[in-house]
């Protein structure tokens, strides 16, 4: 039986942005501390969020969101998995000796790095035509992701790495 009172295209266009404007605002750090405890709220009151969430679970509940309202408007023909707060992140570097040593160090510090591949390098800044992306467990928005980057980065410096940000993990 259809639902009797679907949510217009138009509406869930609106609510997808809206929920993407936020989680991305999020992300650079422009949400306002009670803007943020006012949403965690929300979520939490129809039990979308734990009682003690914070900010990381907060970008993800809002992610989750916005993917189940893409499913729902009819973009995915199945449920979307939700997103685990596991991201990549990517380190640049000029040559492909200089990515590979990066790559092995990471490696061998326990790191789940990949091999290097070839990019056009405008995520970073200079000369970069390599990139390694390094998988981590930490969610963004929390110190423990913040800490993984600089520990990345440290490992990264040494062979003229530069770090050029992070990416959500598709499965």
């Amino acid at each position: 039986m259809a639902d009797p009172r679907p949510l217009r295209h138009e509406d869930a266009a609106a609510l997808i942005g809206i929920a993407a404007v936020l989680e991305g605002h999020m992300l650079i750090g422009e949400l306002d501390p009670h803007l943020i405890e006012a949403l965690v709220r929300h979520l939490r009151d129809p039990g979308q969020l734990a009682a003690d969430a914070g900010p990381a679970e907060l970008r993800l509940a809002l992610a989750n969101l916005n993917q189940r309202i893409r499913y729902a408007n009819g973009e995915y023909d199945e449920p979307p998995a939700p997103d685990t707060g596991r991201v990549d992140q990517y380190f640049g570097f000029a040559d492909r000796s200089a990515a590979q040593a990066f790559a092995d160090d990471a490696l061998a510090h326990g790191e789940a790095a990949t091999a290097p591949e070839a990019v056009d390098g405008r995520a970073y800044d200079g000369d970069v035509g390599w990139q390694v992306a390094v998988r981590t467990e930490e969610p963004p928005l929390t110190a423990a992701f913040d800490r993984h980057v600089l520990r990345l980065a440290a490992l990264a410096g040494p062979h003229g790495g530069s770090y050029g940000g992070w990416g959500s993990v598709i499965s």
